[in-house]
C-alpha cells in the first residue's frame, strides 16, 4: 500500500465526529478559501495533521519544504489553518454543558468569582468556546455585557469624568479604554496603566492583580481570535487561568481532547506529537493514485486530497 493510501486509511479510522466535521461544508469552504489565498492545495495536508502524521507546529515546516514558502508565509499559513480549520474541531457546540442564558448570567454577576477561581474559569472557558461555534454574535454580546457589569471590583472609588464613581467593572474598563483607546493592547499597556494611572496607582497589589485579569478577559473576549496570538490551541482561554494552579487533567498537554472525548483524542494539539514525514510522494505511481480516487465520494476531503496530489505529481513529471 502506498504512502497516500496508508494515510487515507488512517483517516478513515478516525472517530466519525472528527471525519464529519473535517468533511463538513464549513471546513471545506474554509480550506478552499485558504487555497485561493495561498495558491496551494491543502486537502492532503489537512489529512496529515488529522491523523497525527504532522503536528500543528509542523505545518510551517511542511509548507516551507513542499511549497517553498518563506518562513513568514509558512507561519501565516499555519496560523490561518489553525484558526479556520482545526479550531473548529475544538469548539464543538455539542459538547457544551451550559446554556447561553446561563453563560450570560455569569457575565452579569459572576465575573469576580471567575477571575479568582481557576477551576471554575477553566470549565467556563470550555463552554464559551463551544457556544461560540453555535452563535456567531455571542462574542460581541458577552463583550457588551462585560462592559456594563456593575460588580464592585476594588475597595476605593475611582474618578470618572471628574466625578467620584463606584469602582465597578464597568467603570474600570471605561477608564482603561479612555486612556488606552479601543484597539487591542498588550501586557505593557496594562502594566503602564496599573502603575501610573491616577485611579490605579493607589491600589493594593492584590487589587492591581485582579484588574490585570479583568483587562486580559476584556482583551481575550473583545479581540478573539487575534488576542490568542501565537498560543497553541490547547492554551487558548477567554477567562485568564493560571495553568500551574489548576487540576492536572486540564494542565497537561491535550487536556481539551479529554474533555471533548475521553475515549479518543479528536486531533493532535501539541507541537511534538509527530515528526515531519518527508517521504517522496512523486515516487508513487500515478495509476495507483488514480485508482484510489474510485474509493472515495467526489467532493469528500479524501477525494480532494488524492486529486490534488495527482495534479501535484503530474506537474512534477
Amino acid at each position: 500500500m502506498n504512502y497516500i493510501a496508508q494515510c487515507l486509511e488512517k483517516f478513515r479510522a478516525l472517530p466519525e465526529p472528527t471525519k464529519n466535521r473535517l468533511g463538513g461544508f464549513e471546513v471545506l469552504e474554509n480550506i478552499k478559501k485558504l487555497e485561493e489565498k495561498y495558491k496551494v492545495q491543502l486537502s492532503f495536508l489537512v489529512v496529515l495533521v488529522a491523523i497525527n502524521e504532522i503536528s500543528l507546529d509542523g505545518i510551517s515546516e511542511y509548507a516551507e519544504k513542499k511549497y517553498g514558502f518563506s518562513e513568514e508565509d509558512a507561519f501565516d499559513l499555519k496560523s490561518d489553518m489553525i484558526r479556520e480549520v482545526f479550531s473548529l474541531l475544538l469548539f464543538n457546540v455539542d459538547q457544551a454543558v451550559m446554556s447561553e442564558t446561563s453563560l450570560k448570567e455569569e457575565f452579569v454577576k459572576g465575573i469576580i468569582k471567575l477571575l479568582t477561581d481557576n477551576l471554575e474559569a477553566e470549565n467556563l472557558n470550555f463552554n464559551i468556546f463551544s457556544l461560540f461555534s453555535k452563535d456567531g454574535t455571542l462574542q460581541e454580546t458577552l463583550s457588551n455585557i462585560l462592559l456594563e457589569n456593575q460588580e464592585t471590583i476594588t475597595s476605593e472609588h475611582i474618578i470618572i469624568e471628574d466625578k467620584e464613581s463606584s469602582p465597578t467593572i464597568s467603570n474600570w474598563l471605561k477608564d482603561f479604554i479612555k486612556i488606552n483607546g479601543s484597539e487591542m493592547f498588550d501586557e505593557l499597556k496594562m502594566a503602564e496603566y496599573l502603575s501610573s494611572s491616577v485611579n490605579a496607582r493607589k491600589l493594593k497589589q492584590s487589587e492591581k492583580d485582579l484588574l490585570r485579569r479583568l483587562f486580559r478577559l476584556y482583551r481575550n473576549l473583545s479581540f478573539f481570535p487575534d488576542s490568542m496570538g501565537n498560543d497553541p490551541i490547547e492554551d487558548w482561554q477567554i477567562i485568564p487561568v493560571d495553568k500551574i494552579e489548576i487540576n492536572k487533567k486540564f494542565s497537561r498537554p491535550g487536556a481539551f481532547q479529554d474533555v471533548l472525548d475521553d475515549s479518543q483524542p479528536i486531533i493532535p494539539l501539541v507541537s511534538s506529537l509527530a515528526p515531519l514525514n518527508t517521504k517522496k510522494l512523486e515516487d508513487i505511481p500515478l495509476n495507483e493514485l488514480q485508482e484510489a480516487l474510485t474509493h472515495y465520494a467526489s467532493g469528500s476531503l479524501e477525494y480532494k486530497a488524492v486529486k490534488q496530489e495527482i495534479e501535484h505529481l503530474k506537474k512534477k513529471k
